[in-house]
């Protein structure tokens, strides 16, 4: 009997459809290395518009496409946070969580897309109750954004949520059973909003869209440097040992960013911004009293600059740090134009980064 060696087959491409960027890297078959990665800005506007967002994804999808980087035509990508409501529903005995989350969301129109986790606490539902955490979209906003790739011929493998992405960016750092007691916020410092994602171990439990960005102005796309160490204001020894983790870098190469002190001005975010955040977490403790938040992970754009996630990180009185999900990965052999990316602070790739990760039909949107 004759056997045929058959080629490792590449991973998908993941794409991070951003309001900020369009960004995208492949990895190797064996899931060590970043084989490439690219970016494009998108133009900077007051708000999310989903034209002018449409006509960027359309610009980029063509530029990818004519690169001879990738290997295959497989894709998977997220979309805009500003396109994904994220609600938590409690369910009656019997209650449809489809039909609960589109009443919850009639601005999605009469066939969105849902998607519910099931949150339920037993300390806190009664017999035949549930609690569900339900992130949805447009279907017609979905399909346009498919369209586009189509039309560029990609095939898209999987449509995903910012939120859980999130999490997935830094599942590797979550993988005891005993991370399951412990909580993370994650804070992605958008563009145009802010994403809040409550992590029990790698587990997505709650999340929630604030339509005020981290600074009143526009952060600049440029990569960020590597920032100086700074002295942790983190009491507890799992969370120390949890942030001195987040990014490790596969090659050995010193961490980009430790732990955050506590220093840093309110003053240099918008109040409003600090007040929801608190507003989040006071919500998370109300439904997860029994497991309590350790730790702050920032990403996103806004987390480029150390001063406004120490600001947050101060006004939540909790140790944090700026994630740089690409640690994990040997980045030095990349094909990318971007000057010194292997060593920068990377944050603003973080939703690529949990695209990249093994992904299972459980977080398909």
């Amino acid at each position: 009997m004759r056997f045929r060696m058959r080629r490792p087959t590449a991973p998908p491409i993941a794409a991070d459809l951003g309001e900020s960027a369009i960004h995208a890297i492949q990895l190797t078959s064996d899931g060590h290395t970043i084989a490439a990665a690219m970016s494009q800005p998108t133009e900077p506007a007051e708000s999310f518009d989903l034209e002018s967002h449409l006509a960027a994804t359309a610009s980029a999808a063509e530029t990818f496409a004519a690169s001879d980087t990738w290997i295959g035509r497989r894709v998977v990508i997220a979309l805009p946070a500003s396109l994904v409501s994220m609600t938590h529903l409690r369910l009656e005995a019997g209650e449809d969580a489809a039909l609960a989350a589109q009443s919850r969301l009639p601005e999605l129109g009469s066939n969105p897309m849902v998607r519910t986790i099931d949150v339920s606490s037993p300390w806190k539902t009664g017999r035949g109750n549930r609690e569900l955490l339900c992130l949805a979209m447009s279907r017609e906003s979905v399909l346009r954004y498919v369209g586009i790739l189509h039309d560029c011929k990609f095939d898209i493998a999987g449509v995903y949520t910012p939120a859980s992405m999130l999490l997935r960016a830094f599942a590797h750092v979550n993988r005891r059973d005993a991370d399951s007691d412990t909580a993370t916020m994650y804070i992605d410092l958008g563009r145009h909003q802010t994403t809040v994602a409550f992590g029990q171990g790698a587990s997505l439990v709650a999340a929630r869209s604030i339509s005020v960005a981290a600074t009143t102005k526009h952060a600049p796309a440029a990569p960020a440097p590597v920032l100086e160490p700074a002295v942790t204001s983190a009491t507890d020894d799992g969370a120390i040992d949890f942030l001195t983790t987040l990014n490790r870098r596969a090659d050995n190469e010193s961490a980009s960013l430790p732990h955050l002190s506590g220093d840093g001005s309110a003053a240099e975010v918008p109040s409003e911004l600090c007040e929801e955040l608190s507003t989040c977490m006071r919500h998370y403790q109300s439904l997860f009293a029994e497991t309590p938040v350790q730790r702050i992970v920032f990403t996103g754009l806004g987390a480029m600059q150390a001063s406004p996630c120490c600001a947050i990180a101060k006004s939540l009185h909790l140790p944090a740090q700026i994630g740089d999900p690409l640690a994990r990965w040997n980045a030095s052999a990349t094909k990318t134009e971007i000057d010194d990316w292997a060593m920068q602070l990377r944050p603003q790739w973080s939703i690529v980064a949990g695209l990249a990760t093994d992904l299972g039909e459980e977080f398909k949107s």
